[in-house]
């Protein structure tokens, strides 16, 4: 009797219960940074207070579990609030019908989101507790995007499976070949005469097969071939290198959000002349913007292909100020080439000083395709050029390469 194979799938009840308890520790740290940041203070009212001793020989504040139940008023309404953390305080326990008075932090627009002031004020949490709750999102969202993924993962697989399987063909002699078409006699295999009338045996010749694209794209091309756009860009290892680069600036994208996010507090935390509040701004500032920057461009890769004509170069003097003194001045010469679009849209490559590649690359008059995923530009007629550039990595190379001598990716040809 076979043994059932067990399901590599993460129950859905398991997988809910996950997602719960990440999110839920990401909301605890965001909703501290938050109410530290711009939250309000008014004085609260604690109802119920137990304190439970769990290790006597615990580090700093991890010797007890504090509950606390409180209860505030904002705006002529009651609010009410719960938490458990850990503490070294040691304060009796309440009675039926006592309080105590603690200062609470809300948030304005949502009073909801709350907690007492000596759990979300910097000048209470120290600087351990802060790096902590900046830190403790980014490795709550990595391992939900880790959950997100292997889950996804064990569908697709499981879609796989269940796809039919593709038939397959198998060459079979015809009924017709294997009986003499005079005699009837049954003919062996392979027989050109019939053994039993002596009759030529009409045999059927298979048609050849059509020589597949690949196996006639890798004889190196004439003149009449580099006419016309490639259509490498949709062979798959172009689109493997495609979804490679994707990888990078996605991954370059994240580096560059949370550099600052991390950096500026720290130095915040690090140096006296720079207030924290100010450098925790300041971090989630750039943060965002570098954020929405990479994002746009992330957007412009998915963008179609568009082809247009060069209608115009020309070049002019410019110059910037590099910062410093009012006189740092600096001249450079920008290039430009206007293209008009099938679309009857116009685009514009901007190149400076040394860097004018497309500008001598392409001629008024000539047919370009734009491929976003690259960001880089391809001529129509390539007959009359010595070089080629590589739409993967934009390297220059002598027309009569078939794939490029830096990435080794193939040449759109």
């Amino acid at each position: 009797m076979s043994k059932k194979k067990k399901s590599k799938n993460i129950p859905l009840p398991i997988l809910i219960l996950i997602y719960a308890v990440l999110l839920f520790a990401m909301y605890l740290s965001l909703s501290t940074l938050a109410l530290a940041i711009w939250g309000d203070s008014v004085m609260g009212t604690v109802d119920s207070y137990d304190s439970r001793r769990d290790d006597t020989t615990a580090q700093e504040n991890r010797s007890q579990t504090i509950s606390k139940g409180y209860w505030f008023v904002v705006s002529g309404k009651e609010y009410r609030g719960y938490v458990m953390y850990q503490s070294d305080e040691a304060w009796p326990s309440l009675t039926e019908g006592e309080t105590r008075s603690e200062r609470i932090r809300y948030l304005g627009l949502f009073p909801y989101v709350n907690k007492p002031s000596a759990l979300c004020e910097f000048d209470e949490m120290g600087e351990v507790a802060i790096i902590y709750h900046i830190l403790a999102p980014i490795g709550y969202l990595l391992l939900l995007l880790i959950v997100i993924r292997t889950a996804r993962g064990g569908k697709k697989k499981k879609l796989a499976a269940r796809k039919p399987v593709a038939p397959q063909i198998i060459e079979a002699r015809s009924d017709t070949d294997m009986f003499c078409y005079n005699c009837g006699d049954k003919l062996p295999e392979g027989a050109e005469f019939c053994t039993g009338c002596g009759k030529a045996v009409n045999l059927r010749t298979p048609e050849p097969m059509e020589v597949s694209q690949a196996a006639s794209s890798d004889p190196s091309q004439g003149d009449a071939g580099l006419v016309g756009f490639s259509d490498r860009c949709n062979s798959p290892e172009i689109l493997a290198a495609a979804q490679k680069n994707k990888k990078s600036s996605i991954g370059c994208m994240w580096i560059l959000f949370f550099v600052p996010l991390i950096g500026f507090p720290v130095a915040g935390l690090l140096m006296d002349d720079f207030p924290f509040g100010e450098s925790l701004v300041i971090g989630v500032g750039i943060s965002l913007v570098m954020l929405v920057v990479n994002l746009l461009t992330l957007r412009k890769t998915n963008q179609p292909m568009w082809e247009g004509v060069v209608v115009n170069k020309y070049s002019k003097e410019k110059s910037e100020h590099r910062g410093g003194k009012d006189d740092n001045w600096r001249t450079y010469t920008e290039y430009n080439t206007i293209i008009n679009t099938d679309a009857g849209k116009k685009k514009t490559i901007v190149e400076k000083d040394s860097n004018r590649h497309m500008y001598d690359y392409l001629d008024i008059g000539d047919k370009v395709r734009f491929h976003p995923k690259f960001g880089t530009y391809e001529k129509y007629d390539k007959s009359k050029d010595r070089i080629i550039y590589c739409n993967v990595c934009s390297m220059m190379n002598p027309i009569q390469n078939d794939r490029c001598k830096r990435c080794n990716n193939l040449l759109f040809k």
